[in-house]
């Protein structure tokens, strides 16, 4: 006997067996029971939550001899040939979606049903149907024949003209609940004799994204290596990492541990664990730890806001996913964001109130100590700005930001230069010079006062000898907001030697173009 996938095995063909959407389903069946069948319906939802299947057991409902409780038999004659009735039409818009076709169905539907006593006409994906197709169908889809129903079914209800939404009774589908699916694939495995421990069923569960669908296809996947599901299984198969790494990897910052926070992020890369699903793991855990600071009041270091920022930065760095990006460059740099390295007064704040504990950041931040000021002059730093500026281009910046991304990527590339290079963003550029920012005045400060050894490991690197000066985000806004005004003054900044030490240079800008530099 040939082989059938559990998807498409364990296909519910009637709404017991429908998993996670109770209202839909009880609202159906209700209908079925009065004997109020709407002419056109429309499902929505994600994939794999039950559209296509619920669509098929109300169509066996409605033209069933012999309905329970709403549900269809499964033993009268239009049940037992549901698969093969020809008056059940199921269209896939995705590859039929011109107006020939939705003509062909106009056509046909004046003939009455064969068998049942319903024509149903199941239309899927039908978001992509082309505008005249949905122009044709609108007529229809308001007034059929009594004899037809219309159910549409997609995944991208915002693409449906409101014209055609307005004919319809609208069902949305939702993900399904990891418990509830869960249950479903402990069933399955019962009855395959499937062996699979309960986290790993949990976890393929978490996978799926509420998908019955894409969780009976992981499961089918991981039991062709005929042993048992285990979560480490899946985690080697399906190259993904578990809880528990997440929650040390959270505790890792939570320890200040860098070198092990680089060590675990490069073996994620190594790996090639999936980053949406890390970086989507990471939230869950880090919005369970920021609720439980709301709930419980204890003071961590970690508090409620580091979660928050944490949480926005993972997310908006999932929708703006670059495949041509490492990813893991960006988590790497979002972590160690939040490392405090100064433990010496952070760490000892005194636990006994949160505003104690503010105020002492506060001062931690705002206080640093000799080693931490800045060893250059204001004047060097001027001056280096000026001289970007001189022969600033935005294909120089382009240059320097591929070639940062290179070097961060390099094997080569380690050490606190790395960490500092990780960042830091370059925001202008000419041939010999850069300019960096950081994140905070902390960094800012010690990275000039690396400034010899950054640039000594970088330009061997890249085999370029750029002179670079690191400012913060706020010193830089400054320094571009005074271009912008000079270059509609129309001057010119002049080059200045770094060894001279007037007081009394004046910075003035060019008359370039604003391709030069990037306004942010």
């Amino acid at each position: 006997m040939q082989y059938k996938v559990l998807y498409r095995k364990y296909r519910p063909d009637n709404f017991e067996n429908i998993v996670g959407q109770n209202y839909i389903v009880q609202t159906l069946k209700n209908s079925v029971i009065n004997n109020k069948i709407s002419h056109a319906y429309i499902f929505s939802g994600p994939r794999g939550t039950g559209k296509t299947s619920t669509a098929k057991v109300f169509a066996k409902a409605i033209n069933c001899l012999n309905p329970k409780d709403g549900s269809p038999c499964g033993e009268c004659e239009f049940c037992k040939n549901f698969q093969d009735n020809p008056d059940i039409i199921e269209i896939d818009a995705a590859s039929n979606n011109g107006v020939e076709q939705i003509r062909t169905i106009i056509d046909n539907i004046k003939l009455a049903p064969s068998n049942g006593k319903y024509k149903v006409y199941i239309i899927d994906e039908v978001h992509m149907l082309t505008p005249n197709a949905f122009n044709a169908l609108l007529l229809t889809l308001e007034e059929p024949p009594s004899h037809t129903v219309f159910i549409l079914a997609t995944t991208n209800i915002e693409n449906v003209p409101i014209t055609i939404l307005s004919r319809c009774q609208r069902f949305d589908f939702q993900k399904i609940a990891i418990e509830d699916l869960v249950t479903r694939l402990k069933l399955i495995c019962e009855k395959e004799q499937i062996s699979a421990s309960d986290d790993a069923l949990t976890e393929i569960a978490y996978l799926s994204e509420g998908g019955l669908r894409d969780a009976l296809s992981l499961l089918d996947q991981l039991s062709k290596n005929n042993e048992e599901i285990t979560l480490e299984l899946v985690e080697k198969q399906i190259k993904i990492v578990s809880q528990k790494n997440i929650i040390d990897l959270l505790n890792l910052i939570e320890q200040n541990d860098v070198e092990k926070i680089i060590t675990t992020i490069d073996e994620y890369r190594s790996r090639a664990i999936d980053y949406k699903n890390l970086a989507k793991k990471i939230i869950d855990v880090a919005s369970n730890r920021a609720k439980n600071i709301k709930k419980s009041g204890r003071i961590e270091r970690l508090n409620f806001e580091d979660y928050k920022s944490l949480i926005l930065k993972l997310t908006e760095s999932i929708s703006k996913f670059n495949i041509n990006v490492d990813s893991y460059v960006i988590l790497e740099l979002m972590l160690l964001e939040f490392v405090n390295t100064n433990n010496s007064e952070q760490t000892n704040v005194s636990k006994e109130n949160s505003q104690e504990k503010t105020a002492n950041i506060e001062e931690v931040d705002n206080n640093f100590t000799e080693s931490e000021k800045s060893e250059l002059s204001t004047e060097f730093i001027e001056r280096r700005i000026n001289n970007c500026f001189v022969d600033a281009k935005k294909s120089s910046l382009e240059d320097a930001k591929l070639m940062l991304k290179k070097y961060l990527e390099s094997v080569n590339a380690t050490g606190k230069v790395r960490s500092i290079l990780l960042d830091s963003n370059v925001v202008a550029a000419s041939d010999k010079n850069l300019i960096l920012t950081c994140n905070n005045e902390h960094n800012v400060i010690t990275a000039n006062n690396m400034l010899q050894e950054i640039e000594q490991v970088l330009n061997n690197e890249v085999g370029k000898d750029y002179k670079i000066i690191f400012l913060t985000n706020k010193k830089w806004l400054q320094e571009k907001d005074a271009y912008i005004v000079n270059l509609k003054q129309h001057k010119v900044y002049v080059y200045q030697n770094e060894e001279e030490t007037k007081q009394d240079d004046i910075m003035l800008t060019d008359v370039f173009d604003k391709t030069k530099i990037e306004i942010i």
